[in-house]
């Protein structure tokens, strides 16, 4: 039959074939180009760009870390803060990154195509897994065929992008609402800070027979790191006296940088091997904290933890959540922390 086809009509076909290819691929290119969303730098992007949310945290640790040193100690709420918007803001540009690696694979997979009429066997981005490389030039097809789809993939990325920036741009203004609390309370703990020295742990009574080692005896609870602050001692005692015993109280760690370290802080255990307290357990630390609560200006207390919660004596009051830290004693819902000034 070829021998009855017209001279060159071959030739034509192929040519038109070729034509057809180009075009489809100029079309894809162009729906590619139409549908995709905005590149992160463009000015359709977010209102709040990665850079500014460096520069507004960078001013804002400076701000924390002030209040730290004038504060007498870390401020946990506001550390916790701190603590989240890095981990947002990290994520903000993994997801922002992940983003430009998809949108600029597509537009040159979908540019080749139009510049060669050819089936691309770089590295391409399958609609199935927006993060896997395949070399496998029948992807280009695929893609072809079901553009719609690998533009909605795409766009889903983009979305989650935006919302993993806009929740590090909360989490900073957390942290900004939280160092303006602190700063409004300046005035009221320079005077608590005042009626309270700095105290240090000591290993032996002092000469002459007037006062004592620190640590704690005679109490009805097993003491784990029996070294503390003599203010420690006197908030430890009479916690163990009014509601003891505990199944223990852990107060000393060696090494720890932190209250614990420096002998002003206690654990008041309500249950043992990080399990969760019972009812009846977690009823009895509710009533030690509010006890704590309500004597802490007589006590000296810095603040309390209890149940993902934390009652900072030197902000403005009250409970504040604190972020999951991923166990039962790591939330402090088998026990309840104590620091003093």
């Amino acid at each position: 039959m070829a021998a009855l086809d017209p001279p060159g009509r071959t030739a034509r076909a192929s040519a038109g074939r070729r034509t057809a290819r180009r075009l489809a691929a100029l079309a894809l290119a162009a729906g590619v180009t139409v549908a995709l969303p905005p590149a992160s730098g463009s000015a359709a992007s977010l209102p709040q760009e990665p850079a500014d949310l460096k520069k507004k945290y960078a001013k804002l640790k400076a701000q924390s870390e002030k209040l730290s040193k004038e504060y007498r100690g870390e401020l946990v709420s506001l550390e916790e803060a701190k603590k989240a918007a890095e981990r947002a803001a990290a994520e903000a540009a993994r997801v922002d990154r992940e983003y430009e690696d998809t949108r600029s694979t597509v537009v040159r997979l979908a540019s080749t195509a139009y510049m060669t009429g050819a089936l691309d066997t770089a590295p391409l981005i399958s609609a199935d897994d927006l993060g896997a490389a395949v070399r496998d030039a029948a992807v280009m097809e695929h893609i072809s065929r079901n553009n719609a789809r690998s533009l909605a993939n795409l766009k889903t990325l983009d979305a989650k992008a935006e919302k993993s920036k806009e929740t590090a741009a909360k989490k900073l203004d957390a942290v900004e609402k939280e160092i303006k609390e602190l700063e409004s309370q300046r005035k009221r703990v320079k005077k608590l800070l005042a009626k309270y020295k700095p105290e240090v742990t000591r290993t032996q009574a002092p000469t002459g027979g007037g006062g004592r080692p620190d640590g704690a005896s005679g109490t009805k609870s097993p003491i784990v790191g029996n070294s503390m602050t003599a203010r420690m001692r006197t908030v430890l005692v009479e916690v163990d006296n009014k509601f003891g015993p505990f199944p223990s109280i852990g107060c000393a760690r060696p090494g720890d940088p932190l209250d614990h370290g420096s002998g002003t802080a206690c654990d008041f255990m309500e249950s043992t091997g990080g399990s969760m307290p019972s009812a009846s357990a977690q009823a009895h630390g509710d009533n030690v904290s509010q006890y704590l609560i309500s004597n802490a200006s007589r006590l000296g207390l810095k603040y309390i933890i209890w149940k993902q919660r934390i009652y900072d004596f030197r902000g403005g009051g009250g409970w504040d959540s604190m972020e999951d830290r991923g166990s039962i004693t790591a939330n402090h819902f088998d026990h309840v922390h104590v620091s003093v000034l």
